[in-house]
Parts: structure tokens; sequence; C-alpha cells
């Protein structure tokens, strides 16, 4: 499987630690993602998670790593 694609625009190089969060990925669909718009999805599938088990307390890690693999997959990150 294709490992993602990191781009950067050139103000990012000069400051390395916005750089990280100004960075755009891109899944094997093509389609670029922001860490934002990444991290969105991926709060919104842990909240779906969190519902299809009534929000019993305890499984709040286990919803957030489910979803970000979920969402990984589904946009060609993993």
């Amino acid at each position: 499987m294709p490992t993602p694609e990191i781009v950067t625009s050139r103000s990012a190089k000069s400051k390395p630690a916005e750089a990280q969060k100004a960075a755009v990925r891109k899944g094997d669909s093509g389609a670029a993602l922001s860490d934002e718009e990444l991290h969105m999805l991926i709060a919104q599938a842990a909240y779906r998670l969190a519902q299809q088990r009534s929000f019993a307390p305890g499984h709040e890690l286990d919803d957030w790593l489910a979803a970000e693999a979920e969402v990984k997959q589904s946009i060609g990150l993993s």
C-alpha cells in the first residue's frame, strides 16, 4: 500500500512546529485533507461510536482509536 504524501507550503517550512499543523495529507484517492479536517472526521466518527453504545463511560480511548482507524482506512491513509 502506498505511503501517504505530505505536502507543505514554503511558509510552513520556515516554522517547523506550525508546519505540521499546516500539512496536507493525500491518500490513495488523491483528496487532500488538512490535519484539522482529519481530526474533525475522526472526532465525528468517535462520537458516532460512543452514541451507538449509549455513551457508556470508560471507552473513550477505544472509540477514538477505532474511529481513527476507520477514517484513515476510508480515505486511504492506512
